[in-house]
């Protein structure tokens, strides 16, 4: 994945995502933390982008890191954190490079099929073994994946043109099946005058070849979810969270919650 395929638009991403309901990301993750009876208190938001969920889960008592591979993605999410009066960390690191300190988080989040844009399976593994080597045992691991369904639906080709909006885009999305590549040539109008393009890149991982390198990775496959509900999948669905456990028990002073 490339830094650079998020650094022009940076800075009108939250404007880009107005309509995100972030709120409702962070209410589904304590869900599902809920539902798998954890309780954690240290959460690393891998592929943070500007730090939206992290700075939401942040109010919500937990610590938390951010870790992005762009850095001007994390300059808006520092510079929010400030204004925000958050304490909230901010590092880049590839996902597939995380070398972070073992057993430093309770759970790790990964949102917005942030890992789909790792398009070999040997560098998704590696970000499965980072994780899993970042998680104290019995830690948790939420991520969603865009499916192959949507890809082949094309649901990356989109516009809003929309007079007013301070962020126009254009997206164009070609998909190669055999290499389940999805190339997105995305156009950018802003309010202040600013044209510009982007390329983004995302393969489409089966749900066999993702279960299998989780287990690779030392994971215990706990759950998968069809987004945003605690049902079970089906041969359509366009976005599935997984939910991976490391082994182990996670010791009281870890999965007691700020004040709890």
């Amino acid at each position: 994945m490339s830094s650079a395929a998020f650094n022009r638009v940076a800075p009108y991403y939250d404007a880009l995502m107005g309509n995100v309901p972030y709120s409702m990301w962070a209410d589904y993750m304590e869900e599902i933390f809920e539902h798998m009876r954890a309780t954690p208190r240290r959460i690393l938001d891998l592929a943070t982008g500007t730090g939206t969920v992290a700075l939401l889960l942040a109010q919500r008592g937990y610590r938390v890191t951010g870790v992005d591979i762009s850095e001007a993605m994390l300059e808006q999410a520092r510079e929010k954190a400030a204004t925000m009066g958050l304490e909230v960390q901010f590092i880049r690191r590839d996902a597939a490079e995380l070398d972070l300190p073992e057993g430093s988080f309770d759970a790790v989040v990964s949102l917005y099929d942030s890992l789909n844009y790792i398009l070999e399976l040997e560098r998704l593994q590696r970000a499965f073994e980072g994780v899993a080597h970042a998680l104290a045992p019995g830690g948790l691991f939420v991520f969603d994946l865009n499916t192959i369904c949507s890809f082949e639906q094309e649901l990356f080709t989109q516009q809003n043109l929309s007079p007013g909006r301070p962020v126009r885009y254009v997206w164009r999305s070609r998909y190669d099946r055999a290499t389940r590549i999805a190339c997105v040539d995305m156009e950018f109008w802003t309010d202040d005058g600013n044209h510009f393009e982007e390329t983004h890149y995302q393969r489409g991982h089966s749900v066999e070849e993702v279960t299998e390198i989780l287990e690779q990775a030392g994971f215990i496959v706990e759950a998968l979810c069809e987004a945003y509900t605690l049902l079970p999948p089906g041969p359509r669905s366009e976005r599935i969270f997984y939910v991976a456990r490391v082994p182990g028990i996670a010791s009281q002073a870890s999965a007691v919650q700020e004040g709890g």
